[in-house]
Formats: C-alpha cells, sequence, structure tokens
C-alpha cells in the first residue's frame, strides 16, 4: 500500500470533491488524515492501488505531491504506551518519523525518511514485543454449574441429568449437557463440541490478525469443523484429531495464495491448538467476492 501526499483548495467542497473523484474511479481509501497549515490543505490517504488513485484524483484537477510506501504496524490497543515503544524504536535506528495516522483497520500507519531502516526497526520491535508477551501470564475463570439434580442426586446412574451451565461474570450462560451417547441433551452444548469450537474460533481470530497485517482483506469466514473422539475398552477416551475446514472470502485484488499460506501461521501462534496433544489439521479454501469493494 502506498500513501499520497495531495494538496486540497482551502475552501469548502474540497474534500468531497476528491472523495467524489476516487469515487467515481471505484478507489477505495484505505485510512489517511490531514490538516489546515497556513492556509495550506495538506492530506494523505492510504491506498492498495496508489496508481489508480493518482490517476482519478490528477484528471479531477486534485494535486497529488508525491506517494510513498509506508509501515504498517499494528499496536495492542489494550496495552498503554505502544505508540510511544514503536516511535522510540524508530528513535533509535535512527528513523525520522514524517508522516502518522490509522488505517481502517486500527493499524499504525508511518512515512518515514527510510524506509529500510524503518522495516528493520518494526522487525526488531515486533521481536522485542513478541517476548515481552511470553512473560504475560493471563487467567480464565469460569463456573461450572449443574443443574440437573431431578430429586435424588445421583443415587443412581439413571437418576440425574446431565444439565449444567456455563457461566462467566457479565456474560450470557451457556446451556450444556454431555453428548447424547452419554444420556445427554443434544439440544445443549457438550464439552466435546466447546473443544472442537474453541479451536476454530482460535484459528479463525489469529486468521483475520494475520490477513489484516498481510493486506489479504476477508469478507466472509465459515467454518464447519469436526472432531474425532475414541472411546476407549474401559470407558475412558481421547480426541484422535480436529480438522478446520475453513471457506474464506477474499476481496478481488488480494494475493490468494498468501490467504491460504497465512492458515499455517494461524495455526502455529493458536494459543489453543498450541495446548492440545492431538493433531488440529485445516483444510482450507478461498473464494475471491468480486462483489466485494
Amino acid at each position: 500500500m502506498k500513501d499520497l501526499t495531495i494538496r486540497l483548495k482551502n475552501h469548502p467542497g474540497a474534500l468531497a470533491e476528491m472523495g467524489e473523484a476516487l469515487g467515481k474511479a471505484r478507489v477505495s481509501i484505505e485510512g489517511g488524515g490531514g490538516f489546515v497549515v497556513d492556509d495550506q490543505a495538506i492530506v494523505h490517504f492510504l491506498f492498495k492501488d496508489a496508481k489508480a488513485a493518482r490517476d482519478a484524483l490528477e484528471a479531477s484537477g486534485i494535486e497529488v505531491m508525491s506517494d510513498r510506501e509506508v509501515l504498517t504496524v499494528r499496536l495492542d490497543q489494550e496495552l498503554p504506551g505502544q505508540l510511544g515503544s514503536v516511535a522510540r524504536a524508530m528513535a533509535e535506528a535512527p528513523v525520522n518519523i514524517e508522516v502518522v495516522y490509522s488505517d481502517h483497520q486500527n493499524q499504525l500507519i508511518l512515512g518515514v525518511d527510510d524506509l529500510a531502516a524503518g522495516t528493520n526497526a518494526v522487525k526488531q520491535w515486533r521481536g522485542d514485543q513478541s517476548r515481552n508477551t511470553q512473560l504475560r501470564e493471563h487467567r480464565y475463570q469460569t463456573v461450572v454449574r449443574w443443574t440437573g439434580n431431578r430429586g435424588t442426586g445421583t443415587s443412581e446412574y439413571r437418576a440425574y441429568g446431565r444439565d449444567h451451565v456455563i457461566e462467566a461474570d457479565g456474560k450470557p450462560a451457556i446451556p450444556a449437557s454431555s453428548d447424547p451417547h452419554f444420556r445427554g441433551d443434544r439440544a445443549r452444548w457438550n464439552p466435546e463440541e466447546l473443544l472442537v469450537a474453541s479451536l476454530s474460533a482460535c484459528h479463525q481470530l489469529w486468521y483475520l490478525h494475520l490477513c489484516s497485517d498481510a493486506g489479504v482483506v476477508v469478507t466472509a469466514y465459515e467454518d464447519r469443523a469436526e472432531g474425532v473422539m475414541r472411546e476407549g475398552a474401559d470407558g475412558s477416551g481421547r480426541f484422535a484429531r480436529v480438522v478446520l475446514r475453513p471457506a474464506v472470502r477474499i476481496r478481488s485484488g488480494s494475493d490468494a495464495d498468501l490467504a491460504v499460506s497465512l492458515h499455517e501461521k494461524a495455526h502455529a501462534m493458536c494459543f489453543i491448538a498450541r495446548s492440545v496433544a492431538f493433531p488440529v489439521e485445516c483444510e482450507p479454501s478461498v473464494s475471491i467476492d468480486d462483489a466485494a469493494v
């Protein structure tokens, strides 16, 4: 993606004229901002197709002063000090930040005076952030409450229900039971389904994150995941594998090969997949959403 530096006329309607010219050419803005300084309206906007944007603007009499490659950095929105941290990494490179704003994916966009040195600084910063993240500990608290007492408790195997609810502060309760093969209620979630769903959801969230960073625009995602559990002769059991089958639609112009390959990285990053002792396989499909703009 590229940042265009654009000089607008400092009067009402100038921004509208720019937006209309881009809209007519079917060119989307990915992020940007601008200010009026000394009676000059200078704006910076981010485009995937900078040439199409420049052509559309110049054809409408709007001055494009320059274009440049930019750095894209995703900050941890919940961690204070991220902007200062990445800016300090640039300063120590030393790299001067000349343009800064956010794109529509909540990523930090940096225009710098030395792109190669800036790229190396961001890579080093990300590595430092990753090592710091490894030191952070996260805790998750839930409540599982049994609701299946039919009056005589667990007096006999068939005397009690397997119904329970899974709760967490501030969230709707999840109605749960056991698998119907083990005298559960098929209308309720069972632990095995929740495990498969956790793997699927974790993979999805990592995948969307990686696509956003890589410039692959996902417009739809659906995974019909399946888990296989095998029972032992003594009644115990264990999962043999889980297969994820994410069907992804991407915006026309996105890199389909890259979209497929990012599933491998998503799997490597997924917290849940890294925590289980059975294989988690992925059989992805990618299609192009020609209707998306």
